[in-house]
């Protein structure tokens, strides 16, 4: 009699559990296809916003755009220089213990090292403040 009592708990309480097993793996199966469709709805959406902006991006509306409302026009060419055009600015050698790039410091002195003349850098081509190559590297001008 005690082994019929014992078999009926035993088999109790494994259905019980095997119910409370089932209701929440049917739980997480609704939530998973809930997520699957706010997954599929988010890439629909996805999708319609990148046609909206492949469309409000085409170059053809954006060149009468920029005309209509920003009065642009494109650059004339007279206005686009050559690469040499540009002034290139000279470093200065790094064995100096002091030299002065635009406004940034590059290796300060020591306070017992002796000041010593730092000279300017133009980024004007005519500007009488660039100095020569010969000046730049110490070497004199040997051509003449």
């Amino acid at each position: 009699m005690r082994m019929i009592l014992v078999c009926t708990v035993l088999t109790a309480i494994l259905g019980t559990t095997l119910y409370q097993v089932k209701i929440g793996i049917d739980a997480r199966e609704s939530q998973l296809l809930t997520l699957e469709s706010q997954i599929a709805d988010t890439e629909r959406k996805i999708a319609v916003l990148e046609a909206e902006w492949a469309f409000l991006s085409r170059p053809e509306r954006v060149l009468k755009l920029s005309d209509n409302l920003l009065q642009m026009q494109p650059i004339d060419e007279d206005r686009i220089l050559p690469i040499e055009a540009i002034p290139m600015r000279i470093l200065p050698k790094f064995d100096d213990r002091l030299a002065d790039v635009g406004v940034i410091t590059l290796l300060p002195p020591d306070e017992d090292t002796p000041q010593r003349h730092i000279q300017p850098v133009a980024v004007d081509a005519g500007s009488a403040l660039i100095p020569s190559l010969a000046t730049i590297t110490g070497q004199e001008d040997r051509s003449n």
